[in-house]
């Protein structure tokens, strides 16, 4: 080593004793050991081979790096192609609220998406083309594309809740599910023609009020004992009209002799058969309310009875300023046995921003005819329109909510009660059943017993022999008192307590359960409320003996069995 190098690497050591950056100072010392030449003109050049040589790996390594990214990348546009016709997701949209004129749509195919929504990363591996069935519980749309102007849409999106596990359907139904809101449109041009009026509308004359009932075979004791509780105990003169279907009841109307008996030694009721081969079940309510020829109808499901004359109805503050009033269900997008929530199909069907509100039940409804023709009509397009999806994606339970949702599809005015409905049953061994539905006026006093689980019969029911030799159904109340029987009524009683929502509780909290109830109640016997009785939060339990409509009961099921003495 010449002494000109030695003395340079003293002052590089020198140096690096001040310097702040020691770790540089360090690699070039220990570069000037590695080299340890005696001809310092070498040095730059080997230092700088070893420069290169570092660098040429760093660029390596970070070629490498962007390669992967790029790999990635392309890993990720591929799933997002469409396969069908290579154009990305992003192509299609949300399908515009209404057209003028309407579109004309084809099938693309299904596009199913991850986290269970529609507007999740997409997953191609798992399209299907138009004729593939989709079940409820996966995620993707439906893709459409306008034959005109080749636009692409999203249609039937689906969440994994939006649909109920049994229901399925194809894509190449979408350009029907989108062409509804194209007939809900039609229905309320219709409306606005001057002079449009439901059928049987009386105009100029004074309001005619009336009740309708429509019956079949099993609700003919029912229809039979409410009526007879109207008339001669709740001295209700409104005139009714019963509506039942000729499939059901039989062209000689043999099953309705007790009715037409009734009707000749009360007065006041008339018959209505219906020919409508659609118009059967839960389906031959809406029929009725459309056809009927009172111009303001209370709706009554012939197992639903009210405390009192309900008559008052039609002049409450409420029906004289909305024309409607509607009553609440058990169920709320929180808590629903029939997925009307968020995300649920219906409202993409209808076009119609979800609401968040309690569901309706429609065993009583109050409705002016005259002035909710535009709704109404677009109930019985809900109702009867083919395809009916409704019915077929198990959007709503029969007519349940089909109301509400025409109402609110047109912003017309409505009231809901806001009493939420109660429970009557019976509680047997600290087992609380409830077998029928509570319902409230405007003011929060029960007004409606809609006994929706156990119908009166006015015959013994045999599975209750059964199961009471079998040990699986409880004893008559009292039978458990030690006591006889005191009628020869063969329906049970089944009212002996009723279960309510406080009224100091925030109806957020309201939470209702469907159970079975054995051995307490046999296993056939649907049960709602809140089984143990020792613990019931913001419910409160009274007896039915305390009530001012106690003997009620006892009255229906003496109708029930004249019924059926008729009848023979």
């Amino acid at each position: 080593m010449t002494i000109k190098h030695h003395r340079a690497r003293l002052q590089l050591k020198a140096k690096c004793t001040v310097s702040p950056s020691k770790q540089r100072c360090a690699r070039q010392l220990q570069i000037e050991r590695i080299f340890q030449l005696d001809d310092v003109s070498v040095v730059p050049f080997r230092y700088l081979l070893w420069r290169t040589m570092a660098y040429l790996h760093l660029a390596v390594f970070f070629t490498l790096l962007l390669l992967v990214f790029n790999v990635r990348a392309a890993v990720e546009i591929d799933d997002m192609l469409v396969d069908s016709n290579n154009s990305l997701p992003g192509e299609s949209r949300l399908l515009p609220s209404i057209a003028t004129p309407s579109r004309h749509l084809r099938c693309v195919g299904w596009r199913a998406t991850r986290n269970c929504t529609p507007d999740g990363t997409r997953e191609p591996q798992n399209d299907k083309s138009c004729d593939d069935v989709i079940t409820g519980g996966t995620s993707g749309y439906c893709e459409v594309e306008d034959v005109d102007s080749g636009e692409r849409f999203q249609v039937m999106r689906a969440h994994c809740s939006g649909l109920q596990r049994q229901s399925f359907f194809r894509c190449s139904e979408a350009s029907y599910f989108a062409g509804f809101r194209d007939h809900v449109h039609a229905v309320v041009e219709k409306t606005r023609t001057p002079g449009f009026s439901l059928p049987n509308v009386a105009s100029g004359q004074h309001p005619r009020d009336g009740i309708v009932m429509v019956v079949y075979p099993k609700l003919l004791a029912s229809a039979y004992a409410g009526i007879r509780l109207l008339r001669d105990v709740l001295h209700c003169h409104l005139p009714i009209e019963i509506w039942f279907h000729v499939d059901e009841i039989g062209e000689d109307l043999v099953l309705l002799a007790p009715l037409q008996r009734l009707a000749i030694y009360i007065g006041g009721i008339s018959f209505h058969p219906i020919y409508n081969q659609r118009a059967k079940g839960f389906l031959s309510k809406v029929f009725a309310i459309y056809n009927s020829h009172f111009d303001r109808v209370l709706f009554l499901d012939a197992d639903n009875v009210p405390v009192r004359d309900p008559t008052f109805l039609f002049s409450t503050m409420e029906f004289e300023a909305n024309g409607a009033i509607f009553w609440p269900d058990f169920w709320h997008p929180r808590r629903t046995l029939f997925n009307l929530h968020a995300r649920s199909m219906v409202w993409e069907l209808l076009d119609l921003p979800f609401v968040d509100m309690f569901e309706q039940e429609s065993g009583q409804l109050l409705v002016d005819r005259t002035r909710h023709a535009a709704p109404l009509e677009l109930v019985y397009l809900y109702t009867f329109h083919e395809p009916n999806y409704f019915e077929k994606l198990n959007l709503v339970y029969g007519d349940k909510d089909l109301f509400r949702l025409a109402w609110l599809k047109l912003v017309a005015p409505f009231y809901m009660i806001e009493t939420v409905p109660a429970m009557a049953g019976r509680v047997v061994n600290g087992s609380f059943c409830g077998m029928t539905m509570v319902q409230h006026d405007a003011n929060g006093d029960v007004l409606f017993l809609h006994r929706n689980q156990h119908k009166l019969t006015g015959e013994p029911d045999e599975r209750i022999a059964k199961g009471v030799a079998e040990s699986m159904v409880i004893p008559p109340p009292e039978a458990e008192d030690g006591g006889e029987s005191p009628d020869e009524y063969p329906d049970p009683i089944i009212w002996t307590h009723i279960l309510s929502f406080s009224k100091n509780a925030s109806t957020a909290l309201y939470w209702v359960d469907a159970y079975r109830a054995s051995p307490e109640f046999p296993q056939w016997q649907p049960c709602y409320g809140c089984r143990y009785v020792d613990n019931l939060p913001f419910f409160e339990l009274q007896t039915f003996s305390e009530q001012k409509f106690a003997g009620i009961e006892s009255d229906l099921r003496y109708y029930a069995l004249e019924s059926r003495k008729r009848l023979e």
